[in-house]
């Protein structure tokens, strides 16, 4: 059984935590947390989840460090669940690799895109595993467009539209004006996930456009070597907004359509007829799944690698670069 530490115990480690705890051959061995507070305190209270029923007297259990050193030292984990704001991601994946750990490292990958280039050259130095925690690819109503895509069960793909957004967070770091600010705001934090899904499906764009951009809203087409045409779309909005992420895809012979208000089924409708689709699951849950099974049998992973979370580093990027 591999024993896993999670550093930063935010809402993302919080997630992390419960599913290494529930895994059934992982081992939450250690909780890194500096801050001087009762970390286990109100832990159902943040997040755009609701409640996320959580194995609160075995947390409680979990031993607490304030640095990494100390729990490698203390507990010698094989491996970490890096969930920091993202200025910390650099120091800290590099801290880990040269400690001999494998790691999953929350989204984004870094902030710069040389960053992200050193540590996928230092993981292959150290022979260790380093994976981006991109969560769409692994959530099933995601994997089920991903696949319908693939194999061309209802024809080509002409048009995928997503939607993702909500409002500005209100919880862990982004209460921090200095630390809101190195965040990346929205297109890192949110709209990273379907740019991050749609490079999952199609590989990187060949151009990439910029149709509106207000505060912390975009809209964005994305062209590649085919004839699909891709639009994102989302953002930040005021605060204590519903979150939604949704998506619609027309094929040649069907159209899905996605919400996560509704978010255990797709809807299907083609020439004969509507139908509905379930797609239930915990996309975290199995991301996790993922991981552990890539560290025990010390592969990298061919489902969602590290160079691959470059490129959406790499995008947004581009997109901001517009904007400049």
């Amino acid at each position: 059984m591999k024993k896993i530490a999670v550093i930063g115990f935010g809402f993302m480690g919080v997630v992390h935590a419960k599913n290494i705890i529930n895994s059934g051959n992982l081992e939450l061995c250690g909780i890194v947390d500096n801050r001087p507070v009762d970390i286990f305190a109100d832990l159902n209270k943040t997040g755009n989840q609701g409640a996320l029923d959580l194995p609160v007297e075995r947390l409680r259990q979990t031993p607490v460090f304030k640095t990494l050193e100390e729990c490698a030292d203390k507990v010698q984990p094989d491996a970490v669940v890096i969930c920091v704001p993202l200025f910390l991601h650099y120091e800290l994946t590099k801290k880990a690799l040269n400690l001999g750990l494998d790691v999953l490292l929350e989204k984004p990958f870094c902030p710069e895109v040389a960053q992200c280039r050193e540590l996928i050259a230092l993981a292959e130095e150290k022979t260790r595993i380093l994976m981006v925690a991109h969560c769409l690819r692994f959530a099933p109503q995601y994997e089920f467009l991903a696949q319908c895509i693939r194999d061309e069960r209802y024809g080509k793909l002409r048009w995928l539209s997503t939607s993702r957004m909500g409002g500005e967070p209100t919880w862990g770091v982004w209460q921090n004006p200095e630390i809101k600010q190195t965040c990346g705001g929205s297109l890192l934090d949110l709209l990273i996930h379907d740019l991050d899904f749609v490079n999952y499906c199609f590989n990187a764009p060949a151009d990439v456009k910029v149709n509106l951009h207000y505060d912390e809203y975009w809209e964005v087409a994305l062209e590649y070597n085919h004839e699909a045409a891709i639009s994102i779309k989302g953002g930040f909005l005021h605060c204590n907004t519903v979150f939604a992420a949704e998506y619609a895809a027309t094929f040649e012979r069907g159209s899905l359509r996605f919400c996560t208000l509704q978010p255990d089924v797709v809807h299907v409708g083609t020439d004969n007829g509507s139908q509905v689709i379930t797609a239930g699951g915990d996309g975290y849950c199995e991301e996790m799944k993922h991981f552990a099974d890539i560290i025990t049998t010390r592969t990298q992973s061919l489902r969602c690698p590290a160079e691959s979370s470059l490129q959406a580093i790499e995008l947004c990027r581009d997109i901001r670069s517009q904007e400049e």
